[in-house]
C-alpha cells in the first residue's frame, strides 16, 4: 500500500510544479486579478456534475463486476461484497488519477483482492475497458467542433486505432494467448506472461461488443458533464463567450492530448493545450483567465478526485477486510 501512497504524492507534487511555474510564467498578479470577481457557484457546480459522473462511472464498474460474476458463489467470488464497499473501493481507486493513462487505477483489484479475497487477475481487465470506453467517449465528444478545427482529427483518428487495436487484441482469447505466447518467448517475461494468463478470460467478458457500446454510452454521458462543467467554469468570468459546443470540443480534445501524452494524469500535455487552445477560440479569453479557467476545471475534475479517491480509501483502510473466500484462480471466465 505505502507504493501506492508514495506514486499518488509523486503525482500531486508533479501537479504542483506544473501549476506553479504556470502561474509565475503567466505573472501570479495578473492570474488573481482575473479572479478577483470571479462567480464562484460555477465551481459548486462544476463540482456537482463531476460527482454524477463518478456516480456513472461508478456504474460502469459494477456492470463489469456482474458481468464477470464476481457476486456469484464459487471460488474467487465475493457473494459477500456490499454496494457500499464497492462504492468505496471504486472511489478509492481514483486517488491513483495522477498516473500514465490512469492505470494505477489498478489499485481498485488489488484492494478488492484485499478486501473480498477476488483474484486480481478477475478485475484488472475492467481497469483496461474503463480506459478504452473513455477514450470512445472522448473521441466522440471531440467531432462535435472537428469539422471546424480539423487540424486535431488525426488527435481523434490515432485514439480511435489505439482502442480498435486493443479490443481486438484483448478482447479475443484467441488472440490473447497467441499475443502472451509470443512474449513468454522473452526469458525476461516469462513470469509477467505466466501471471497474465488469467486475465484473458475476463478480458473477453468485458470487451464483448455489446458491453462496450453499453460502457461507451454512459463514458460519453459522464465526460459530457464534464464538458459542460467546463463551459460553466469559464462563464464564471465576465466577458467571455464560449458555445457548449465549443466547450465540449476543447475539453475533450484536449483530455485526449493528455491521455496520447501518457504522462501522469497527462499533466502539462492536458493544461498546455488547453489553455492555448482556449485563448484562441473562445471570445473574451485572456491568457491569464485561460490559465485559470484551466487550474479551475482540473481543480474540479482530476484533483477533486483525487481527494475523494484519498477519503475513501483512507476509510477503506479503517474498516479492514469485509468477508474473504479462498483467492483461486477461475480457470475460465463467464461467456
Amino acid at each position: 500500500m505505502s507504493r501506492f501512497v508514495r506514486r499518488a504524492l509523486v503525482g500531486v507534487a508533479l501537479g504542483v510544479l506544473v501549476y506553479a511555474a504556470a502561474v509565475l510564467w503567466v505573472d501570479a498578479g495578473r492570474v488573481r486579478e482575473a479572479m478577483s470577481e470571479y462567480t464562484w457557484s460555477m465551481v459548486l457546480a462544476a463540482l456537482g456534475l463531476s460527482s454524477v459522473n463518478y456516480l456513472l462511472r461508478f456504474l460502469k464498474w459494477e456492470l463489469c463486476l456482474g458481468w464477470l460474476g464476481v457476486r456469484r458463489a464459487g471460488p474467487g467470488a465475493a457473494p459477500g461484497l456490499s454496494y457500499g464497499r464497492s462504492l468505496l473501493v471504486y472511489l478509492a481507486g481514483l486517488s491513483m488519477s495522477v498516473t500514465p493513462g490512469k492505470i494505477g487505477e489498478v489499485l481498485r483489484s488489488y484492494l478488492l483482492r484485499e478486501t473480498d479475497g477476488v483474484p486480481f487477475t478477475r478485475t484488472a481487465p475492467v481497469v483496461v475497458a474503463d480506459r478504452l470506453t473513455d477514450l470512445v467517449a472522448l473521441v466522440v465528444l471531440s467531432l462535435v467542433g472537428i469539422a471546424e478545427h480539423r487540424e486535431y482529427l488525426p488527435v481523434a483518428l490515432v485514439t480511435l486505432a489505439l482502442v480498435v487495436a486493443g479490443v481486438v487484441v484483448l478482447g479475443s482469447p484467441r488472440l490473447c494467448r497467441g499475443l502472451l505466447a509470443l512474449l513468454g518467448r522473452l526469458p525476461r517475461l516469462r513470469g509477467l506472461v505466466a501471471r497474465a494468463e488469467g486475465l484473458v478470460d475476463s478480458s473477453a467478458a468485458v470487451l464483448r461488443l455489446r458491453a462496450l457500446v453499453v460502457l461507451s454510452v454512459i463514458s460519453v454521458a459522464g465526460w459530457g458533464l464534464e464538458c459542460v462543467g467546463y463551459w460553466l467554469i469559464l462563464h464564471g468570468f465576465a466577458g467571455v463567450e464560449a458555445s457548449l459546443s465549443l466547450c465540449t470540443f476543447l475539453w475533450a480534445t484536449t483530455t485526449l492530448i493528455g491521455a496520447l501524452s501518457f504522462l501522469p494524469g497527462g499533466l502539462g500535455a492536458t493544461e498546455g493545450s488547453l489553455a492555448v487552445l482556449v485563448a484562441r477560440l473562445a471570445h473574451g479569453v485572456t491568457q491569464p483567465i485561460a490559465l485559470a479557467s484551466t487550474i479551475l476545471i482540473r481543480a474540479c475534475t482530476l484533483w477533486y478526485g483525487e481527494v475523494v479517491g484519498g477519503v475513501a480509501l483512507a476509510v477503506l483502510i479503517r474498516r479492514g477486510p469485509g468477508t474473504r473466500q479462498a483467492c483461486v484462480e477461475p480457470t475460465a471466465g463467464p461467456q
